[in-house]
C-alpha cells in the first residue's frame, strides 16, 4: 500500500500500537493495526450504508478494488441511496460513492460515476424555485441565509445543506468536471459561514440565535473551497483557527480524522500536532472496536501524505 511503504519508522523499540515514546513518530506497527481493525471490522459487518462502504472503498483503494458493492446499489436514476437500495436518493451518498469509484482508473467504473454526475448536476434544492425564494426572503425569517446562493440538499425536496454541498463539490473536482452551481455553491458555503467561523450542518443563525461550528461539516466545507476560495480569507482563516483550537484536545477519531485531512490541504503548520492527537486517540484499544467509517477515515488522514480528496488518477 503506497501510505504504509512509504510511513516513515524510527528505529526505536515499541511495545505498543502506540507513537514512539522517544521521538512521537508513528510506528509501522500502529498503521497497520488501525488497518487490519477496518478490514476485520468490514468483512464481518457486512455494511449497506453507501457512505461506509465508499469511505473503506477509499481507505483501501491503494491495495484491495471494493467498488463492486458499490456498482450493484447504483439506483437506476443514477444516484445511491443511504442504504443499498433503501430510501430516497441521497447527494451526499452519492458524492461519496463518486469519490470512491473514481479512486480506480477502470474504464468500466467511467459509466456508473458519469449517471452518478448527471444526477447531482439535475438535483437542484427547492429554494431555487422563485415560489421559494419569495417565501424564504419575505416570509420565513427565522433562518437566516440567502435563498438565491444555492448548493445541494440532502435528498429531492429539500434545501441546500453545507455536508451534501461540499461533498458535491469535491465529486465533481475528482471527476475533472465543473458543475454550472459551482459558484452558486461556493457563494452558499461563504453564506452559511458560522459568526465566530467555521460551518455546521445548515445555518448560522436561527431565530436570531448564532449557532455552533460542527468539526466534520467544517473540515467538509474547507475541502470543497480550496483553491476556490483566497487561503487568507477571513471565512477559510477563521474555520482553520476553530479547527485548531476546537481539537488540540479532542477524544474524538471521526472529528480528528476530519480535521486533519482539512488543515493539510491548506498546509497549515498545526496539521502535524493534529495527527499526533489523531494518533494518540486512535491507539487507544477501544478506538480499534469504533465503525469502519471512522476507521477508514483514520486511515486516510494517517496516509503519508495526508489524504485530502485530491489523490485521484487524471
Amino acid at each position: 500500500m503506497r501510505h504504509l511503504t512509504s510511513l516513515k519508522v524510527c528505529g526505536h523499540p515499541t511495545k505498543s500500537i502506540h507513537s514512539c515514546s522517544n521521538c512521537g513518530i508513528l510506528s509501522l506497527e500502529f498503521y497497520v493495526s488501525v488497518s487490519d481493525a477496518l478490514l476485520q471490522q468490514f468483512r464481518h459487518a457486512n455494511p449497506t450504508c453507501t457512505e461506509e462502504v465508499a469511505l473503506v472503498a477509499l481507505a483501501l483503494r491503494a491495495s484491495e478494488k471494493r467498488t463492486i458493492a458499490l456498482v450493484r446499489s447504483q439506483l437506476s436514476c443514477g444516484a445511491w441511496s443511504t442504504n443499498s437500495g433503501i430510501g430516497p436518493p441521497n447527494a451526499f451518498h452519492t458524492a461519496f460513492a463518486i469519490l470512491a469509484l473514481r479512486s480506480h482508473t477502470d474504464p468500466a467504473l467511467e459509466l456508473p460515476v458519469h449517471r452518478g454526475l448527471e444526477w447531482l448536476a439535475a438535483l437542484q434544492p427547492i429554494e431555487s424555485h422563485w415560489l421559494w425564494k419569495w417565501k424564504f426572503r419575505f416570509f420565513d425569517r427565522q433562518v437566516r441565509f440567502d435563498p438565491d446562493k444555492a448548493g445541494w440538499p440532502w435528498i429531492p425536496g429539500t434545501v441546500s445543506w453545507v455536508a451534501p454541498t461540499a461533498l458535491s463539490m469535491l465529486a465533481f473536482h475528482a471527476a475533472k468536471t465543473t458543475p454550472q452551481r459551482l459558484d452558486s455553491a461556493t457563494a452558499m458555503l461563504l453564506d452559511r459561514t458560522c459568526p465566530g467561523g467555521g460551518w455546521n450542518a445548515g445555518n448560522s443563525v436561527v431565530f436570531d440565535v448564532a449557532l455552533d461550528p460542527h468539526p466534520d461539516f467544517t473540515a467538509m466545507a474547507l475541502l470543497a473551497l480550496r483553491d476556490l476560495v483566497e487561503p487568507t480569507s477571513n471565512p477559510i482563516r477563521t474555520a482553520l483557527d476553530y479547527l485548531r483550537i476546537r481539537l488540540a484536545t479532542s477524544h474524538s477519531v471521526y472529528s480528528l480524522a476530519w480535521g486533519t485531512m482539512a488543515l493539510a490541504a491548506y498546509q497549515a503548520p498545526q496539521t502535524e500536532l493534529l495527527r499526533r492527537r489523531l494518533e494518540e486517540v486512535a491507539a487507544r484499544p477501544q478506538s480499534m472496536h469504533l465503525p469502519p467509517r471512522i476507521l477508514a477515515l483514520a486511515c486516510l488522514a494517517l496516509e503519508q501524505p495526508v489524504f485530502t480528496f485530491r489523490e485521484f488518477p487524471v
